[in-house]
This record gives structure tokens, C-alpha cells and sequence, in this order.
């Protein structure tokens, strides 16, 4: 089988010849690792600008953003189909540069910009967005606009994927900094957000409204292009369980995931939820939402017993690769012994993609390396672990 029919195989519970590997992204350390660092980083292209544009370079740089992501996104699932990964996600984010300090996005929230050795990261600090006079004051972007970059950057990494090394490759479309939930949240910071909730659900209701309305619009281009495979990166839970009241859950986030889901399977595509932390108690709440398959089953928050049994039939599970110590500092056996338990756990009748549990710049690729030689060694079926 080759990747895009292996993952695709994986979500429906089909047979497949081994388990799937899967990245939530590829940071940018480990692509200069394995591609080489490139001529020139986007900080040097942000002070050539600053150099010759005093005056706008801000808004000279906004309007290279697109190419600046097509170039970050290109190198990442370059790396990650040379790495031996099957899919990995990517997907056009709405992020404005306000200096070399900081950036802000479509939804309100602040970004500290970090220059990781020459790669962008952006670290949220907080939002803009306090109440409902703020929302009314907030600029609103232009929709179609941004679905126009959004269809420039999907279509080429389609383009440059023909290069790859696994020209097979699946580019899972995302939309990790630009969903349904975390964005209402940390646009507005979590002490306002919880008081909204209490006392103005009408502003509640048109931040999700506006969320939702963003991110099928920006599937619905990646479908467009000849996307598949979509993951929500809906996190709401953290290791004590879910970050807000699941009747709130109930009452906000189900309703809008819903039409996200159905909109995703008229278009003949499946859909992954993502959630960090201990996400056992709102098993019923993906399910019910209409998810395809639940990512990234983080340890050892999740008891992957109770996970299998509840829902393995119904969801097709991804992760449990710790990225805090196993993919961080642990030995080869270590990372070995970590890839056999969640593929005893969870592999078994198949529904199962393994996948690290998230992507950060302190990841090694030595063990990411070690994950997936061990996952094409013990994950072949029929499984003898």
C-alpha cells in the first residue's frame, strides 16, 4: 500500500499492510536538520525589508506572508515524507506582522515572535478581545481574500509534493492555529472568556459563529484543491480534563463542530479531532460531534484501555508518542518500548495511525528517526506483539 491509501484505509477501519505514521507538523530545527538550512531565513528577508522600506516594512512583510508560509509548510512536509512519516498536517494561517517583536491574528490573540535559529515561532501571550465592545471595534477580515491565499498555498504544496521523495505522501489539511474553539478562548484571554460565558452568551455565540463560518469556508478551498483528510485542531482539554464546563461543551462547541464535521463528509472527506490532555470524559461529545478519528491521546493523561474499548470501533485513534521525554531525551529502547505499547494497545482490528502527541522545537529527530523505523518493525500486520 502506499501512504495516502494506508491512512485512508486506517480511518475507515479497513485492512492495512502496517500502521500509519503521522505528524501534527514538523518543526522547523528538524527540517534544517534533515534539508539543510535555506540560503536565507525569513528573519533575513524581514530585515532586508526593514532595511529598505523604514516606513512600511510592516505591511511589506504582511504581503509576503503567503509565500513565507508556502516556503515554512513546503519544507515541513518535504522533511516529513523524507523522514518516513505517511501524513502530516499544513494549512494556511492568518497570522499580520505588527513588528519584529509581535504578531496578531484574525481571531484577537498576541503572538511574541520567537526566532528559533532562524525559524519562526509564534508564542501566544493573550487576546485583544475582552467583551462585546471589543469584538464590534475588532477589524473583520476579508473572508474571500484570505481563501484566495489559502487555495494559492494548498495548490502548491500539491505541486512541490510531486518532488518529494515520497511522491505518495498525504498533506492533511489543517487548520491547527485557526479553528473552532481555541481561537474564541485566547482571543480573549481565559478570565474573560469564563465571564462571557456566564453573562453574554450572544457574544459567545457570534465568536463561535465567526470560527465556524472561517474554518469550513477554508476546508471547503483545501477540498477544492483535492483535499481529503482534515484535522480540527480543536484542543479543550488539559490534564485534569476539559479546560471549560462540558454544558458549556454541549451548549457552544457540539452545535458548531457539527456543522464543521457534516460539511466535511458532504464533500466525501473525513475529519480528525485534535485535543491535548486528559480527554477520556468527552469521548461521547467527539463521537456524537461527528469525528472520524481522535488525535493525540496524550500520556499519560489517557487511559488508552478505556479509550480502545469505548470508542475504538467508531473513532480511528492517533498518537500517544510522548513528546515531553520519549522524543525529547529517552534512549533508542526507550522510544522502541513506547511505539510497542500504543501499537498493542490501540492497533489491534486496525483504526490505528501513530502519531507524536504534538510538535515542538526541543523534539530530536535521532528518536524521531527511531519512532518510525520501530513503527515499519512491530506495526506490520497481522500484529505479533
Amino acid at each position: 500500500m502506499n501512504s495516502k491509501e494506508r491512512v485512508w484505509a486506517a480511518l475507515n477501519h479497513e485492512p492495512v499492510d502496517r500502521v500509519p505514521i503521522h505528524a501534527v507538523a514538523v518543526d522547523g530545527n528538524i527540517c534544517d536538520e534533515v534539508l539543510g538550512k535555506p540560503p536565507r531565513s525569513a528573519f533575513d528577508v524581514i530585515d532586508d525589508l526593514e532595511r529598505q522600506y523604514s516606513e512600511d516594512w510592516v505591511e511589506r512583510v504582511n504581503g509576503i506572508m503567503n509565500e513565507i508560509e508556502i516556503n515554512v509548510f513546503s519544507r515541513a512536509m518535504e522533511t516529513a515524507a523524507a523522514i518516513g512519516y505517511d501524513t502530516c498536517g499544513a494549512g494556511f494561517i492568518p497570522f499580520r506582522f505588527e513588528s519584529k517583536e509581535e504578531m496578531t491574528d484574525i481571531f484577537g490573540r498576541k503572538y511574541k515572535i520567537i526566532n528559533d535559529n532562524g525559524n519562526i515561532f509564534p508564542d501566544y501571550y493573550g487576546g485583544l478581545i475582552k467583551n462585546q465592545e471589543d469584538w464590534e471595534k475588532f477589524p473583520k477580515p476579508d473572508f474571500k481574500e484570505i481563501f484566495k491565499k489559502a487555495k494559492k498555498f494548498f495548490k502548491t504544496l500539491l505541486r512541490r509534493q510531486k518532488k518529494f521523495k515520497n511522491p505518495d505522501f498525504l498533506i492533511m489539511a489543517q487548520d491547527d492555529y485557526a479553528s473552532v474553539f481555541p481561537p474564541v478562548w485566547q482571543g480573549m484571554g481565559m478570565e474573560a472568556f469564563v465571564l462571557a460565558l456566564r453573562r453574554d452568551p450572544k457574544f459567545i455565540e457570534e465568536r463561535f459563529d465567526f470560527n465556524t463560518e472561517f474554518v469550513i469556508g477554508i476546508f471547503k478551498t483545501y477540498a477544492e484543491c483535492g483535499a481529503k483528510v482534515f484535522f480540527e485542531g480543536a484542543d479543550i482539554a488539559f490534564k485534569g480534563g476539559p479546560l471549560i464546563n462540558p454544558k458549556y461543551v454541549d451548549k457552544y462547541v457540539l452545535p458548531h463542530m457539527k456543522q464543521v464535521t457534516e460539511a466535511v463528509h458532504e464533500w466525501g472527506g473525513k475529519i480528525i479531532f485534535h485535543s491535548d490532555g486528559d480527554i477520556t470524559s468527552l469521548l461521547d461529545f467527539i463521537v456524537e460531534a461527528g469525528f472520524d478519528g481522535l488525535h493525540c491521546l496524550e500520556p499519560p493523561y489517557v487511559d488508552l484501555d478505556l479509550v480502545k474499548k469505548k470508542v475504538g470501533d467508531k473513532l480511528c485513534l492517533l498518537g500517544n508518542i510522548d513528546t515531553t521525554h520519549v522524543l525529547v531525551k529517552d534512549t533508542q529502547k526507550e522510544v522502541e518500548d513506547a511505539v510497542k505499547y500504543a501499537i498493542k494497545k490501540l492497533g489491534p482490528g486496525g483504526g490505528y495511525i501513530l502519531s507524536p502527541s504534538n510538535s515542538h522545537p526541543a523534539m530530536s529527530y535521532e528518536r524521531i528517526q527511531w519512532m518510525v523505523e520501530a513503527t515499519k518493525k512491530f506495526g506490520e500486520y497481522p500484529l505479533r506483539l
